[in-house]
């Protein structure tokens, strides 16, 4: 065996003590020992290591066994040991989430995007980690990690953001200076694909093994589950599905191409349907400029302008999602983002377009909304449990 051999023993025996805790129970030293087949005097010295170190506290005393004798003395997993951050850079906000280590929310915070300034951006995000940090009453260099989510191209390899266009952000390395500013290792993500790991994991779809989660705010994106594995591609971009053409003579989109369909079923591409109808004196309860779900509301209030708009950007987002169910053949395909509130004034000229798009054969795919109303920031929480749990020695 190689001189690191037996250190690797302790460390791998280590995680595997520490892991029997992580979903919050008591146990005491025995359980742990039958639970993980280590010998009881192994399991004790373990376990009485990461209670010296503050990963676990007592935790009362359990019933006695079967056989009677004395009643066990019970550990648990401390919370508070150590946090967990997410960081959703969006196009119009950014948000932090500070989460206990079971990854529970503590605190969060948000502030407008910086558009245009990605530094200042991402100094913006390290003053929304203090000010959680503050209301959490948690010390910031027990962040044992940072997991970030961007309405963006994310180079997996680098972190490095390739584009946001909607952010105006261009080749950032996000992950060395989120690292730098926080003090704590990163992973940095794409959005979508940040959302698909928490839908799998809370949402609509626990235990599907293949299914497409679309990201449907400024931009459109998309993640993609497939034999239970997040695909990536080969530089991370995979699912760019916003930037597909959908119609001919479309309007110009942020990447430079045009009739993309971001320009289409995009929060902008909406909103700018509505304007585009009042120019043209269409009668209508709403003013130019309004928010999205000032649309939604006036559409499921009868206003024909509004849902003129979210009928066209459900018919694109039918071609849009057309091509991941040719190409992909998934499960189930979920949409997340503010439009989940239009219902059916979206998904029923959806799934009414959709036959024209696909193939037969996909007519018993799904489609529904998103339960998971940030999905893109518990994704970035739930990739920073992930960093640290995959390093943690």
């Amino acid at each position: 065996m190689s001189p690191n051999g037996p250190k690797m023993v302790r460390q791998l025996n280590r995680k595997l003590v520490l892991d029997q805790f992580r979903d919050g129970e008591p146990r005491s030293r025995a359980d742990v020992a039958r639970q993980t087949g280590l010998t009881k005097p192994s399991a004790t010295t373990i376990t009485d290591g990461l209670l010296a170190e503050g990963f676990l506290v007592e935790a009362g005393v359990g019933e006695p066994g079967a056989a009677g004798g004395r009643r066990p003395n019970l550990l648990r997993f401390n919370e508070r040991c150590r946090a967990y951050v997410g960081v959703h850079f969006g196009a119009q906000r950014t948000m932090v989430t500070l989460a206990d280590a079971l990854g529970n929310p503590l605190a969060r915070a948000s502030a407008a995007s910086s558009l245009g300034d990605a530094e200042r951006g991402l100094r913006a995000a390290r003053t929304l980690v203090l000010r959680a940090c503050g209301r959490a009453e948690m010390p910031v260099d027990l962040v044992a990690a940072v997991g970030v989510s961007v309405e963006g191209m994310v180079d997996r390899t680098s972190g490095r953001c390739l584009l946001a266009p909607n952010l105006g952000w261009r080749d950032v390395p996000i992950q060395s200076r989120v690292e730098e500013l926080i003090g704590a290792p990163a992973t940095v993500f794409n959005e979508a694909h940040a959302g698909a790991l928490a839908e799998n994991h809370a949402g609509v779809a626990v235990g599907v093994d293949s299914f497409v989660r679309l990201s449907v705010g400024t931009g459109v994106g998309s993640g993609v589950m497939l034999g239970s594995r997040l695909f990536s591609g080969s530089t991370g971009i995979a699912g760019e599905i916003g930037h597909c053409r959908v119609e001919d003579d479309g309007l110009e989109c942020g990447c430079g191409n045009t009739g993309c369909l971001e320009t289409v079923a995009g929060e902008r591409a909406i909103t700018s349907a509505v304007d585009s109808a009042l120019r043209g004196n269409r009668s209508s309860s709403l003013r130019a400029g309004s928010h999205l779900r000032l649309i939604i509301e006036a559409a499921h209030q009868g206003d024909a302008a509004a849902r003129a708009a979210l009928a066209r950007a459900g018919r694109g987002l039918a071609r849009g999602i057309s091509y991941l169910l040719n190409v992909l053949d998934p499960d189930l395909v979920v949409i997340g983002g503010a439009v989940r509130e239009a219902g059916e004034l979206l998904l029923g000229p959806l799934r009414a377009e959709l036959p024209l798009s696909s193939l037969p054969q996909h007519r018993e795919c799904q489609v529904v909304f998103s339960e998971v109303p940030q999905a893109e920031l518990d994704g970035a929480v739930l990739l920073a449990r992930r960093l640290d749990e995959a390093e943690a020695p």
